[in-house]
């Protein structure tokens, strides 16, 4: 999982002005237009001016995915003159790239293509980046409500000769009245105590924090302190606005993480933070802004402000950790993997930059390892496996499948790099989960006929006129299901390899000679191009449910087990994963289906947990410590389990539970 810090795909002739002028770039269809310095390439141009390309693997000349035209000519309405020779010539790494994905003539790669004049830019349908649909919603749980956050309400009378400070009347009335000692005053609420107590008449609230410091003051009777829970996950964001006295979610907001403009994994933000000049900041800054504006957007909603969030707490995997932190990643990047930074944290929001109340409180649960961040300890805390008797298996399915195994004997984890291949990239057509895209997939095991349904739409494709259909392409849900259907229905043999029998219309030769299946055809999508199942995109399928199976076979062999008595699949792509697709292809390992459960976000759920219920912060402290990381070896035995793991659903493992369901008799 080393990143190749050494690889510069920048093959285009060397630029002709060392002096770097400004030209001005016009993006269409987005409108977008503005001024930046020559020498840029026109995804930094379109990060700059906010005109949005897709670009999977963040600028690296891998994806092909930013596909952009460079119009030719003098457009009165832009006020511009555009010509192809004001931009650098397309160098031998991007000519090969746009040959083998067999890209239509005269489109560039925005990663590539260096602006060196003025400029139009048509970005065609496909590379149109779009928001994703984020489906992170909470989960219903039974919370103990004991947040770290208390109010307390205070009536002074009025001032005397002789008097202490307010400040002192203040602590000395807090220790009467509830107790408290050893309180200090927050800067903020020193100054805006005067105030207060002239407005309130000597009625004040007070915001306290761990019963150790005054945050914030306020005049009169206040009740309803507010905290904010946010998964940070590699590609959304989810925010959970909680009310601190009763344990109410208020709101739930989510967005796409910005931070996926650079990059769509996170070894491509460990790259663009360690080689980009200033890259680790712009990351840093991007998130907190993106969290920022969730908060601000949810307490709207709650008929309040961001200034009314004083807690907060953070979960994410090591790399988004370290980014929100603005610590330095790069150590993640390469072997062992050691995390600059894991023990839990207290910050103040002011200084991450948050836009809360500047002396809110902000919480970090702790990493495990490496690749187990505290997404990972925040499913622990939501799913509770080191409470239970039954021995549970929790897969947290995404780019880096993070794993759980065990019981309140024993819990192990490890991280599974499944690849990008569920969020869309690496597979011919692609795409995340944005409106257009192919999440449901059956196939008739008779007539080898495809239906499917798109995100933004009820109804399947065969019960719409085809131009109603409007497939953009087919996203991590989707890819799952095509791969499980066509296996069933015996067009695709255990190898992974099409059927040479089959006889079926839908399987053709793509553009590059490879063998596909056709899911969608061209007058069912927006592009006017067939959505295609390659046989290169079964593969990147089969590597992806090949690592996962092999990882949870590698902590089952370590525990001492050969089954499990239940499993959860959590995240926002694994709440969506069809169970029995899942296990038909061999992604997870073989149990009884009715004790398999999607739970939705589970680190969501974890961080809300910990928002409110200080004990659970030391929970997961604890659990954090005792939970033990094994790295899965990448040779030996284990290489012979992934070999064997690759095959559909496995070269030897049985799956009784999917046998049953075709043959209609219990397992054995």
């Amino acid at each position: 999982m080393a990143i190749n810090t050494t690889h510069k795909p920048q093959d285009s002739p060397e630029l002709p002005n060392p002096d770097r002028r400004s030209y001005k770039v016009v993006f269409q269809p987005s409108g977008r237009s503005g001024q930046v310095e020559e020498g840029v390439t026109l995804l930094e141009a379109a990060r700059h001016l906010g005109a949005g390309i897709e670009s999977i693997c963040g600028g690296q000349e891998t994806c092909a995915k930013c596909q952009v035209i460079i119009e030719d000519g003098t457009f009165p309405k832009e006020n511009i003159k555009s010509s192809t020779s004001n931009v650098t010539r397309a160098g031998d790494h991007e000519c090969a790239l746009a040959q083998r994905r067999n890209l239509p003539e005269g489109v560039r790669l925005a990663c590539a293509a260096r602006v060196r004049g003025n400029l139009l830019v048509s970005v065609p349908e496909i590379a149109q980046a779009q928001k994703q649909v984020v489906r992170k919603a909470a989960t219903e749980r039974i919370l103990t409500v004991d947040p770290i956050i208390r109010l307390y309400f205070i009536k002074l009378a009025p001032p005397q000769l002789g008097d202490r400070s307010d400040e002192e009347r203040v602590l000395a009335s807090l220790k009467e009245r509830f107790g408290l000692e050893d309180l200090v005053f927050e800067y903020d609420a020193l100054l805006a105590l005067p105030a207060a107590l002239k407005t309130g008449q000597g009625k004040i609230t007070l915001t306290v924090w761990n019963s150790a410091a005054i945050l914030r003051v306020q005049p009169n009777f206040h009740d309803r302190p507010l905290g904010l829970a946010v998964d940070i996950g590699t590609t959304t964001l989810a925010a959970y606005l909680c009310d601190l006295r009763t344990g109410a979610l208020l709101a739930t907001t989510s967005s796409m993480n910005p931070q996926v403009t650079y990059g769509d994994d996170i070894m491509s933000r460990i790259s663009y933070a360690v080689e980009t000049p200033g890259g680790r900041e712009q990351l840093h800054r991007s998130v907190i802004h993106g969290i920022t504006d969730l908060g601000i957007q949810a307490a709207k909603e709650a008929g309040a402000t961001a200034e009314d969030i004083v807690d907060c707490v953070l979960v994410g995997n090591s790399v988004m950790h370290h980014l929100a932190l603005n610590i330095d990643p790069a150590s993640l990047g390469h072997l062992p993997f050691i995390p600059a930074a894991g023990s839990p944290l207290d910050l103040r929001a002011a200084d991450l930059g948050l836009g809360f109340n500047p002396a809110a409180r902000v919480h970090f649960l702790p990493l495990e390892a490496g690749y187990v961040g505290a997404d990972n300890v925040a499913v622990i805390l939501a799913e509770e496996p080191h409470l239970q008797d039954e021995i549970m298996l929790i897969v947290d399915v995404g780019t880096n499948g993070e794993i759980l195994l065990g019981s309140r004997q024993r819990l192990l984890c490890t991280s599974s790099p499944t690849g990008p291949a569920f969020e869309g990239a690496q597979i011919t057509h692609g795409m995340r989960a944005a409106p257009g895209a192919i999440e449901r997939v059956r196939v008739d095991p008779h007539t080898l006929a495809v239906r499917f349904k798109v995100i933004g739409s009820d109804d399947w494709s065969d019960s719409l006129p085809p131009e109603k259909v409007g497939a953009r392409g087919i996203c991590g849900s989707g890819i799952l299901e095509a791969v499980s259907e066509l296996f069933t229905a015996g067009v695709i043999m255990p190898t992974g390899r099409y059927n040479p029998d089959c006889t079926s219309p839908n399987l053709v030769r793509s553009a590059n000679g490879q063998l596909a299946y056709v899911l969608a055809p061209a007058e069912q999508t927006i592009t006017s191009q067939a959505i295609l199942l390659t046989q290169s995109d079964i593969r990147a399928v089969q590597l992806a449910k090949g690592a996962l199976f092999t990882g949870a076979q590698f902590l089952m062999k370590e525990l001492g087990v050969e089954k499990v008595d239940r499993m959860v699949l959590t995240g926002a792509f694994g709440s969506l994963l069809d169970r029995q697709r899942a296990m038909t292809i061999g992604m997870i390992p073989d149990c009884d289906l009715d004790k398999v459960l999607a739970v939705g976000n589970a680190a969501g759920d974890g961080a809300r947990i910990a928002l409110l219920n200080k004990a659970k912060r030391i929970e997961a402290a604890q659990v954090a410590v005792w939970t033990e990381h094994l790295i899965t070896p990448l040779e030996g035995e284990f290489q012979q389990r992934f070999v064997a793991a690759l095959s559909i659903p496995h070269a030897t493992e049985r799956f009784l539970h999917i046998e049953a369901l075709h043959n209609g008799s219990p397992p054995s």
